[in-house]
């Protein structure tokens, strides 16, 4: 047989095919177009053979069975005829598993997802190992897309309705155990080195039969489906959710009719807006993921602060692994601080084991002796000049000298924090989001004088926290507060010019913010909006409107009221129903200003590229994924 690039195949003795994956020059399989057509020439050859007793499917990779298709490849879909296409040839190759004179059967051991699954499920029989690696599921509907070759009819051949709607509505990856307990899988075995002998064991076994469905068990399936998940959702922004119960309920439980409808829908999720943009941000997080990879060769941490954002981090560093130390000038912060991180361990970690090792990294050093030996040493004191410049000037003297100085600053220059120190080229800014156990980014600001070695030890240590670092230029705000606080202060305009606030916040909610502007600035509290904007600059109408509210003490949720009145956690807001079309133009307008500040942050060089600003934004604001960013939403050729 001829030698392919990306696959391996062998005849054994016993007259049984062995079909191995191996996708050249990358460390795990994706089913790109080339790997696809290597396939389907193989293909060709085993219909021809009519001399095989069985077939066997295995990974060549260490690292997982098959992750899907290569999203960065959907781009080059523009037409529907394109996705036809792509979607024939691997239904070509799956339908021709099936059509084989042998048994076969599929062996996985580690991640089978999207594309990856709906190949194992054109095999007579599938085996998995129960490593905690092994994960199966649809994630597609995360893409904005529902599975592509054949997976929702396939599956409904081996498990009820219910569990594949749930499987391809909600993403949801399954564990072994989970799998086979369902009947997606015929067998699971401890491990690897089990693997191939338990395949090749399966081909004795008679083909698993589809199990018994009706129409009414798919309807049954849709309704329930519709009543959990629908509701969440609007069909205006986010369709996949609702094309993909309306393939189920058109369809019925005719699995062959439910393989062969899924292209009609696949191609008009993956040619729509939503898709586009929810695949961008998938490569977007890669990005940044990619960027804060490698050994930051950070071993112990020291944080002084121990307030709120302080003893988070310091919470955070320990239970990534790292040795922390926490001061503050108030030593009972500090205690209060390590007690309040063991509950978080106890909530997270889940093991006594875990917890214990934990809390042994996490020392409470009100004096900071620790100082002199950390690798960083993280400031997250008062917002004010003064006193971050008085803490790096102690500091500086008492550190190693090629230990990283940090400073969790949201609005202060790093030049300015840095010009109380002798050596300023050690200061960077490492800014996390409150509350730093949830947000996962991560500013990390360079200064003028900030050495490029410094910036990529900090991007690394972040990836180590488990966090999502965005490199970002000394400027007033950097990105976030930057792109943020503007559409803040055009909310409250538009507000005091006699717009319902509710209104305007309804209109960022339906666009799909988490929270509408107005409920934000009672969120972060009146008075920090307030003193951000004296830094930032506002509109002196936004101004006096934050000031009034200041000066009676109406701060917002933190005292009780603010532009609304707040129950607890909770805003007192009608929360009315108002016109679609109403609501889209409030939140263009409203959008507006963090759109130009995004713009000038590329322009101006704060951030790399207009990718760093959108996803800094989806990150660090919680602009919608499905929208794309702020400049990927409003650059999207719209007719």
């Amino acid at each position: 047989m001829t030698t392919f690039t990306h696959w391996r195949f062998h005849i054994d003795q016993q007259n049984i095919g062995w079909l191995e994956l191996d996708v050249a020059g990358s460390s795990v399989n994706v089913l790109q177009r080339e790997v696809m057509r290597e396939w389907a020439q193989i293909m060709d050859n085993l219909i021809e053979n009519k001399g095989l007793t069985g077939l066997c499917f295995l990974s060549g990779k260490k690292r997982g069975f098959v992750y899907g298709a290569d999203i960065a490849e959907f781009d080059d879909l523009k037409t529907k005829a394109d996705v036809y296409e792509s979607i024939e040839l691997a239904d070509t190759i799956l339908s021709g598993i099936e059509a084989l004179d042998c048994p076969t059967v599929c062996g996985i051991d580690g991640v089978a997802v999207g594309g990856g699954l709906e190949v194992a499920l054109a095999f007579d029989r599938i085996v998995v190992t129960s490593s905690a690696e092994t994960k199966l599921g649809f994630p597609e509907i995360h893409l904005g897309i529902m599975p592509g070759y054949g997976g929702t009819g396939r599956a409904m051949r081996r498990i009820e309705a219910k569990n594949v709607l749930d499987m391809v509505l909600s993403g949801r990856l399954l564990s072994a155990n989970e799998a086979e307990t369902i009947g997606l899988v015929d067998k699971v075995v401890k491990d690897a080195t089990l693997l191939r002998k338990a395949v090749a064991d399966e081909l004795d076994h008679p083909e698993v039969p589809d199990i018994i469905q009706t129409d009414s068990d798919v309807k049954r399936a849709v309704i329930l489906a519709k009543d959990n998940i629908l509701s969440r959702f609007h069909r205006e922004q986010t369709p996949a959710p609702f094309l993909i119960c309306e393939h189920f309920d058109e369809s019925g439980a005719d699995w062959r009719a439910l393989v062969k409808s899924e292209r009609t829908r696949f191609s008009k999720m993956l040619l729509g807006e939503a898709s586009h943009h929810l695949r961008r941000v998938f490569l977007l997080n890669e990005m940044v993921r990619k960027s804060a990879r490698g050994d930051s060769q950070i071993k112990t941490v020291h944080v002084i602060g121990a307030g709120t954002m302080g003893a988070d981090i310091a919470a955070v560093a320990a239970m990534s692994g790292f040795q922390t130390s926490l001061s503050d000038i108030d030593a009972e912060a500090v205690y209060e601080a390590v007690t309040r991180a063991g509950k978080l361990f106890e909530r997270r970690l889940k093991t006594e084991e875990k917890v214990k090792s934990a809390l042994e990294r996490l020392t409470a050093d009100p004096e900071g002796k620790a100082i002199a030996k950390a690798d960083i040493i993280i400031e997250a004191v008062a917002e004010r000049l003064s006193v971050k410049q008085a803490v790096f000037s102690a500091v500086e003297a008492d550190a190693k000298p090629d230990s990283i100085l940090a400073t969790n600053t949201s609005s202060i220059m790093i030049e300015d924090i840095a010009s109380a120190l002798k050596a300023p080229e050690r200061l960077i800014g490492l800014h996390f989001f409150n509350p730093v156990t949830v947000l996962p980014l991560v500013e990390v600001i360079a200064g003028s004088s900030s050495t490029q070695t410094s910036i990529t030890r900090a991007m690394q240590f972040a990836g180590q926290l488990k966090k999502m670092p965005v490199k970002v230029k000394s400027v007033k705000g950097f990105l976030v507060n930057r792109a943020l606080l503007p559409y803040l202060f055009e909310a409250i305009e538009v507000m005091v010019s006699g717009e319902a606030q509710d209104k305007l916040d309804q209109a960022l909610i339906w666009f799909g913010m988490p929270m509408g502007p107005i409920e934000l600035c009672d969120q972060i509290g009146l008075d920090v909006c307030f003193d951000v904007g004296q830094v930032l600059g506002m509109s002196d109408i936004a101004s006096q409107a934050l000031k009034t509210k200041v000066d009676a003490g109406q701060l917002g949720r933190k005292s009780g009221s603010g532009f609304y009145k707040w129950d607890d956690k909770k805003a007192v807001r009608p929360r009315s129903d108002y016109p679609p079309a109403e609501l889209d133009k409030i939140a263009a307008d409203l959008l507006a200003p963090m759109i130009e500040k995004c713009r000038s942050a590329v322009a101006d060089g704060i951030v790399d590229s207009a990718d760093h600003a959108d996803i800094g934004c989806i990150l660090g604001i919680g602009f919608p994924t499905y929208r794309g960013g702020p400049l990927g939403w409003a650059d999207y050729p719209r007719v």
